[in-house]
């Protein structure tokens, strides 16, 4: 590296990621590191460019540089995420949360009046807990829950709600296992982004994915691809309200079997909905 001044550092640092990402991707994972370790946005190349990093500083790169050429995801290494404007803490406990579910809390909000919610929502897998806080800085005014069988999860979603100064009311108990129901309630809106990919498709994933994101909450025997979507359809006879409504987000390739299996369990008015890249991606339907 030629000097330790920002733009050599930049430059330097860009040309190794390049090994992994393309040229503009490399700049834009770049800022966001100088911009999270020096608060040094892009604007402060123009406004300070002869700003130098100490040697301390110098590491702080070099170590995020090598984890992301581990393939490390960079949100693991940064310690958070953004999810529609809100800070969401993750760690290898909970997934990364993907755009895909920014657009399922985008849809409830869309078609859920808040003046006709009033009773619970239930968030199964809450994992960071980052579609319940959306959904509670959005219909301040109900109770809003989150299950999840991992304690390391919950520990991360409670810290995010305080975060987000909201205030959640998470549940630890294994959704597969019937015993644990019956100290549940019931919700006039239960959602859920489960576990969807099937073994088979590990081979599709990237490394960054497969390596060190929980598996937990990842995959699905091939034999068996709807069995979190069956449970909780299940559970939803007796724990949704009447009228209540279910959401899903769905593996793209088993949206007509999602609804079938919730048809023959007697829901309503089943939609699968595409997402922004037109995929079949969502589910909803009304007890």
């Amino acid at each position: 590296m030629p000097t330790n001044k920002i733009s050599d550092v930049f430059k330097y640092y860009t040309s190794l990621l390049t090994e992994i990402y393309e040229v503009r991707e490399s700049k834009a994972v770049m800022y966001q590191l100088i911009s999270y370790f020096f608060s040094y946005d892009k604007i402060d190349f123009v406004k300070k460019p002869d700003f130098r990093l100490s040697e301390s500083e110098l590491l702080k790169i070099h170590f995020a540089v090598k984890e992301l050429l581990s393939n490390k995801p960079l949100q693991y290494i940064l310690g958070e995420t953004d999810f529609l404007g809100l800070k969401i803490k993750v760690n290898p406990h909970v997934l990364i949360p993907r755009p895909e579910t920014e657009e399922l809390v985008q849809l409830i909000c869309k078609l859920e009046d808040t003046h006709t919610i009033k009773s619970g929502i239930l968030d199964i897998g809450c994992g960071s807990g980052c579609i319940g806080i959306a959904l509670k800085k959005f219909y301040d005014k109900v109770d809003v829950y989150g299950l999840d069988v991992s304690e390391e999860a919950l520990e991360v979603a409670r810290g995010n709600a305080v975060l987000n100064d909201v205030g959640l009311n998470f549940i630890k108990t294994n959704i597969l296992d019937k015993t644990g129901w019956i100290e549940l309630g019931r919700y006039q809106i239960i959602v859920s982004n489960p576990p969807y990919v099937r073994d088979s498709e590990k081979k599709l994933m990237n490394k960054n994915v497969l390596e060190f994101e929980p598996k937990n909450a990842l995959f699905v025997p091939d034999s068996n691809p709807l069995l979190f979507y069956r449970k909780i359809a299940q559970f939803c006879e007796d724990h949704l309200l009447e009228e209540g409504v279910l959401y899903f987000e769905i593996n793209e390739a088993f949206g007509k079997e999602t609804k079938e299996m919730l048809n023959k369990l007697s829901f309503k008015s089943i939609q699968i909905i595409q997402d922004l890249n037109g995929k079949d991606r969502f589910i909803r339907a009304l007890k």
